[in-house]
């Protein structure tokens, strides 16, 4: 099967199930998946923890550099890298991602409730998860809308694995088409 460009970058909201949909589609596909967050993570400690002794805009900073090595490095270059629900954006992200094939995650908040549970680990949404988690959405929603090049429905009931196979369809579905033209699945 032709499929677009890849590699293919999942974006969407805190909790949208970035991470766990980029494991399925690598999984069943066999391709190679990268988490910015768990680089990050790996290479500077918890991010929670960035966040209170750095502050946002040296996190962003280096969530930045992570994002552009992951996207230039061979062994994800037919792969699916995920990123962190705010990297998309930051002004040194949004750059990167032009002329790759991004994939949206849309979820609602009923979707990610259960996933916030003891939310401390997500310092953006603290002090109230669900208040936060809203308002945030609606600040970036048309930044992911815009920078998508497929929009994925991830909501509830729909599982991980169905949306790997969503977005699978869907890249085959881009590669047949116009160039730059957004698909929905």
């Amino acid at each position: 099967m032709t499929r677009a460009p890849l590699p293919v970058v999942l974006i969407g909201p805190m909790a949208a199930g970035k991470s766990r949909v980029a494991r399925c589609l690598a999984g069943r596909y066999s391709m190679a998946h990268a988490d910015s967050d768990q680089v990050v993570e790996a290479r500077h400690g918890a991010i929670a923890r960035l966040f209170r002794e750095r502050g946002e805009a040296e996190f962003r900073r280096l969530e930045a550099e992570v994002v552009a090595e992951l996207l230039d490095d061979p062994r994800y270059a037919e792969g699916v890298i995920s990123l962190g629900g705010g990297a998309p954006m930051s002004p040194l992200v949004q750059p990167l991602l032009e002329g790759r094939t991004v994939a949206y995650l849309d979820v609602d908040l009923a979707t990610v409730r259960p996933r916030m549970r003891g939310g401390a680990s997500r310092p953006l949404l603290q002090p109230d998860p669900e208040t936060r988690w809203s308002q945030i959405m609606a600040e970036r929603r048309e930044t992911f809308e815009r920078l998508a090049t497929i929009t994925l429905d991830a909501r509830a009931p729909r599982s991980a694995s169905q949306i790997a196979h969503d977005l699978h369809t869907a890249l085959g579905a881009a590669a047949r088409s116009e160039p730059g033209k957004d698909h929905t699945a």
